[in-house]
Order: C-alpha cells, then sequence, then structure tokens
C-alpha cells in the first residue's frame, strides 16, 4: 500500500525480524492498530482531496466563489465594537509573534531531552508547512477580501493562519498527549481544537480571508500533521509524555499571547476596522 511505503520510508525505521517480511500496510496496522490507521489515512488523503478541490473550484471560479462572497458579507453584517476587540485578540494568537516563540521553546525542550528525531520532525512540520504556504500564496495569487498586507501575504489562497495554527497546535497536542490517559488526551485534543477553532473563524469575522482560503488551510494543515504524527509514532510509540513540555509551551503561549497582545492590540483593531 503507498500510504505504508511512505510512512515506513519517512519514518527510516528497521523492522523487528518477524515484521521484515511483512507487507508494508500490515507493519503499519500492527504498529499503530487499524482505527488509528484508518483515521489517519481519511484525514491525509481526504485533507489532500479537499484542498485540491477547493483550489480547482477557485481556479474556475465554481460556485464556491459565490458562497465565499455570500459568507464574507454575512459575516461583516454580524460586527460590532466588543466582537472585534474579542476576534483581533484571537486572531492575534495565530500571529507569529506568538506561534514562534511556542515553537521555539518546544524545540529547546525537545533538544534539551535529547529527543533529536521528534525535534527534526517538529522542524520539518513548521518549515514545510510554511514553505507550502507562500508556495501556493504565490502561485494563485488570489486577493484578499480586505487588502492589509504586502508582499506574498497580500495573497489569501491559503490561510496561513489556518494551517500553521493546525501544524503548531495540532502537531504540539501529539506530543504532548504521547503516554497520557484518554481522558487527559480527551481535554488536551478540545483545547487545542478550539484555539484553532476560534483563531480559524477570527480570520473570516475580521474579512481577510475568504471561506474557502481558510478551509483549505485547516484541511492542508490537518492532513500534514495526521501524516506526520502516524510516521513519528511508528518509531516513538513507547515515548511517555514530557511533562516538562507542556509546561513550558503553556507557558511561552500565555505570556508571548499577554505581551503581544496588550502591545499590538490598539494597532490591530484600528488595522482590521471596517
Amino acid at each position: 500500500m503507498l500510504f505504508g511505503k511512505l510512512l515506513r520510508l519517512f519514518s527510516h525505521i528497521d523492522p523487528k525480524p518477524d515484521e521484515s517480511n511483512r507487507p508494508d500496510w500490515r507493519f503499519v496496522l500492527h504498529r499503530t492498530g487499524f482505527a488509528k490507521s484508518l483515521v489517519t489515512v481519511v484525514l491525509v488523503f481526504g485533507g489532500i482531496w479537499l484542498f485540491f478541490g477547493i483550489l480547482e473550484d477557485i481556479i474556475s471560479e465554481d460556485p464556491l466563489v459565490t458562497v465565499d462572497r455570500v459568507l464574507h458579507d454575512g459575516m461583516q453584517g454580524l460586527r460590532v465594537p466588543v466582537l472585534d476587540h474579542l476576534m483581533v485578540a484571537v486572531s492575534e494568537l495565530g500571529d507569529a509573534a506568538v506561534t514562534l516563540p511556542v515553537s521555539l521553546a518546544v524545540l529547546v525542550v525537545l533538544v534539551y531531552r535529547r529527543e533529536w528525531r521528534t525535534a527534526a520532525y517538529w522542524i520539518v512540520a513548521l518549515a514545510t508547512a510554511d514553505a507550502a504556504v507562500k508556495l501556493f500564496k504565490f502561485a494563485v495569487q488570489r486577493l484578499r477580501p480586505m487588502s492589509i498586507y504586502d508582499g506574498v501575504e497580500s495573497f489569501s489562497f491559503p490561510s496561513s493562519h489556518a494551517t500553521l495554527s493546525v501544524v503548531v497546535y495540532g502537531f504540539l497536542t501529539y506530543l504532548v498527549c504521547r503516554g497520557r490517559q484518554r481522558d487527559a488526551q480527551l481535554r488536551i485534543a478540545v483545547a487545542s481544537g478550539s484555539i484553532i477553532a476560534l483563531i480559524s473563524l477570527s480570520r473570516l469575522y475580521l474579512g481577510v480571508h475568504w471561506f474557502s482560503d481558510v478551509l483549505a488551510g485547516l484541511s492542508l494543515g490537518t492532513a500534514w500533521i495526521a501524516f506526520l504524527s502516524v510516521a513519528h509514532h511508528l518509531l516513538d510509540r513507547d515515548r511517555q509524555s514530557c511533562h516538562v513540555l507542556w509546561v513550558v509551551a503553556l507557558a511561552t503561549f500565555l505570556t508571548s499571547a499577554t505581551i503581544y497582545i496588550s502591545l499590538r492590540h490598539s494597532v490591530d483593531f484600528i488595522r482590521y476596522a471596517m
């Protein structure tokens, strides 16, 4: 199976002797379990299919473009000052001034713990996602509903906030959840998913992205971290959760978010004004 071959190639695993003659797809099932493998396949290929389906609709100006305009106009009709302040603050949680310190803090912890392979996965996850977003923005050159950026960021497809929020907070969630009980994993996943969802919603509410931009970013980011998470799990399944990792990540997130929002909020509020 192609998916199994890609996972084994990416993770550079030397299988145990009794597994060496198994087909690739059986190896993956043995290491991850049927349910997780099925979910991963759906997320990876479903995310890729959805992303390129949206891209095709945008290029051909299919009805999705009309839906974008209708949803944009509807969201702008809901804007009030109180929600504006809230959504500006939420959107700032996806800015590089917050995600970059968190990313660096996670990398420092992984290096300190000598989790070299995990640190490499972390770097690849973020660097590849950022490069892919910029590449698609430059290639598609779709204009934003509201022009407030310069350079490649003046293009809207896909949403970098949506994509990178999924990759940073999503892959961090996977790393933090390693070795934890199911109820703890669920709470962490819900908290992380809520942050990602709110950041994505804020980009629509503030009028700087079309709905399809955000949906494409979410699908691209989800497909990428789903693949990386399983590939990493194949070689790291016995690693226990690191208490220090989530403490440092959370402390960095709260600190950088508080400082950045307090310094930047008034400027961004004017910037995103209708």
